[in-house]
Parts: C-alpha cells; structure tokens; sequence
C-alpha cells in the first residue's frame, strides 16, 4: 500500500503540519472529524468531537496524595463527547477551534453553511436525543434544539433543503410509551427516524419509516421538485440489506425499494446529481468476504440507471462522494489491507470506471470521513488519524488536488511577510 505519513502532534492543544496540506490534531483520548465544508471566505470548516472530562464538582475540596486518584475522582466514569469546530485557512493555520460545552455529552454527525457563512450542526446526545445547532460565523451559538421520541434516538445524517431548513435522518428505538403519539408500538426493533426542521430550528414534521426489522435511517437527497430520496439499513440476524426510498416534502411515502443480496450490503450516501438523478455508494462483501464498492445510479422514478461494483485489491469503501462539475465523481473512505487501515481518495468518471486511487496514512488505523469538493477543484476530507503505537485516534484534515495528490501549502509571498 502506497501512504503518506503526516507529522505527528507532540503536545496537546497544539497541531503540526509540513510541507504537505495535513493537519492532525492530538487531543487525549479518541476524537474524529466527520463533516466538513468551505466557508464563504474559501476557509475550511470541520465537526466532529473531542473527549472532556465531567468535573466531580462534589469533591473540589478534597486533597489528593495519589495522582490517580485524582483523574479518577474527575472522570467518575462520566469521561465523555462534546461536539467540535475546527476552522483552518490556506496556510494550514487553524483559526478557530470550538467546543459546544452543552450540560449533555453528545456527538455531532453533520456541518452545514447558513447563508450568514454560520453553520448549522446536527447530531445527537448521548442519552438518546437528537440535537440541531444553529451557529454564527465565529461558532457562537444561536440557539440549539435537542427532540426526538421517548426512547433511544440516534443521528446519521443532516442534510439542507432548498428552503433553508435541514432534514436530520436517523434511528429511533421502538416506542413504548403511551405518551408517543409518533408509533405507540413502531415498526420494528428500530425505525428510521426523520424530522424536518426550519431555518428557525421550528420542527415541522417527524415521521418513522420501516419495516418488522432493524432499520436505520442512513442518508437523504433533495430533488429539484422538493421531493427527498432516503437511503436506510435493514439488519436482521445477519442479513443486512439496503432499502431506497421516496417520500414528498412533506414526509409521505412515494415508493419504496429494497436492494436484498446474500452478500451484505451497507449504505453510505446519496447524492443528487446534476442531471436531477442520484447516485448511491455501498459496500458488499464479494465471494471472498472482502469488502467492496458498489455504485448504483438511480432516478427519481425508482429506474436503475447504473450499477457497477469497484473492484479493487483490498478490502475498500467509499464513505462520502461528491461531483465534480465535469461529472467525475470523487469519494472518500478507507482501504484495509489485514491489520492496516489507510484513508481512501478515489476518482471515477460518470460511468463508475476507476481513474485513480490514493491510500494515506500511517501504519495504524486511519479513514477519511467527509469531503468537501472546494472552489478550485481542490478536495478537502476530514477523518481520523492514529499515531504510532497508538490506541486513541486524532482529529485529521487534508486538502488533495482533483488527481488525488497531497496538496502544498502554499509559500507565502515576500509581500504578505511585511
């Protein structure tokens, strides 16, 4: 396997970066960027979370001979997430970094740009909400909204929608409280679970989708009509297929479709292409076990346009893809290759062929989450990253060019130096 080794982080609160467009950031315990985006000033934007102890406010007075037993006495087993920013510019600086501090641990799942370059955040708590935050430009929070049913509820996925709401898919454990008039019963050991919300944070709408099994609500697409394309997971025992779905703006079901194989299959995104069909990406084991990328192309009529499966050496999966304005198709995900996990750049033209592939990382676990196709044709991907020797992941961004090479930062000019 062909990597990459970006420069590893010696202290914390600090990041380090070479020649190379590569940011790790090394915080204790195990912290991930999952989503990322361009700022209207063409800076990049990140999300994920990072690790924060719950102080044990009760016991502030107590003296402490034993250092454990200090960090032990913080922790109190309550050692947790909170939703985090990262903002980086050009040179590779990072220009902002921001944690929600919300009184709940919770995780984020997905960044998306407000017209007032703001971000809007979804995700969920650890206790079992969903949370929407909706932020300024400087990550300062506006408001945020924390809903779902009386049970168990879980974000994939936030999405915007042309009328500038968002759509949060997710999954909710079946209800069994006569107090939730969504589904007293459900429809399965889990639901998808989707819920329109307003550019206000107003919710206007929650709907549960599914069938006797496990489902989960994966990821969405909004059509140029207003209707929205949903991909979920079916599990049952071992058996894990994909269902598509179609439902109007307002969250009544079209049609419904379901991809069965006895090879597992598992969704990862949606996107709606610029021809108004769609484009999902999965991955399905082939005769050898080894995971595989699947591509199927889809219109709005529930016609299989395409579908083709990437072959490639080792085991691979595409997490997110974007296209280019020429059609190309980027994705990002990772590659395995035994105990080794790389982060995945791959490149394909409108018909799925392969033109490139690029693996970066080091020699233990690492994957690209999220990518951003940039205003020059750049990519930039947020992922994790694992230092050597290491059992805790780091926050990780990159910026590549559109053939999949590592970007440079770029030398600053005499002239900016003054």
């Amino acid at each position: 396997m062909h990597y990459i080794l970006t420069l590893i982080l010696l202290t914390s609160f600090l990041y380090a970066k070479n020649g190379d467009f590569s940011i790790v950031i090394n915080e204790p315990f195990s912290n991930a960027l999952v989503d990322i985006t361009e700022d209207y000033d063409r800076d990049i934007s990140a999300v994920g979370f990072i690790k924060k102890y719950k102080s044990n406010q009760a016991k502030q007075d107590t003296t402490y001979t034993n250092a454990f037993d200090y960090l032990a006495s913080l922790s109190n087993g309550n050692n947790g997430s909170q939703t985090h920013l990262v903002k980086v510019n050009n040179q590779a600086d990072i220009t902002l970094r921001k944690s929600t501090n919300l009184p709940y641990f919770n995780e984020a799942v997905s960044i998306i740009k407000t017209p007032q370059n703001g971000y809007f955040i979804g995700g969920h708590t650890l206790e079992g909400s969903l949370l929407v935050l909706k932020m300024d430009s400087n990550a300062q929070t506006i408001f945020h909204k924390t809903f779902g049913t009386a049970n168990q509820d879980k974000m994939s996925k936030m999405i915007p929608l042309r009328d500038g709401g968002v759509l949060a898919i997710g999954s909710s454990v079946v209800s069994r409280s006569p107090n939730d008039n969504l589904f007293e019963s459900g429809l399965g050991l889990s639901d998808i679970y989707l819920t329109r919300l307003s550019k206000e944070g107003e919710i206007l709408w929650s709907k549960k989708y599914g069938t006797t099994k496990d489902d989960t609500g994966v990821d969405a697409a909004e059509a140029d009509d207003g209707s929205i394309m949903l991909i979920g997971q079916v599990s049952e025992k071992k058996s894990k297929s994909v269902t598509i779905l179609r439902i109007t703006q307002n969250g009544d079901k079209i049609w419904i479709k379901e991809y069965k194989n006895e090879k597992n299959l598992t969704p990862h995104k949606i996107i709606k292409l610029r021809d108004n069909n769609f484009v999902i990406s999965l991955s399905q084991n082939d005769d050898t076990n080894k995971e595989q990328i699947r591509l199927i192309k889809i219109d709005l009529q529930k016609n299989i346009l395409q579908d083709k499966m990437i072959q490639t050496t080792y085991a691979s999966a595409l997490k997110d893809i974007k296209e280019f304005s020429d059609t190309k198709i980027a994705g990002v995900g990772y590659v395995r290759d035994g105990h080794n996990t790389d982060g995945l750049a791959m490149l394909l033209d409108n018909k799925f062929s392969m033109l490139n592939q690029e693996h970066y990382g080091s020699d233990e676990y690492d994957s690209f989450n999220a990518l951003t196709i940039l205003n020059n044709s750049q990519i930039a991907a947020a992922g994790i990253y694992t230092n050597k020797d290491s059992q805790e992941s780091n926050m990780w961004i990159v910026k590549l060019n559109k053939d999949l090479s590592m970007a440079k930062i770029p030398t600053k000019s005499i002239e900016s130096k003054r």
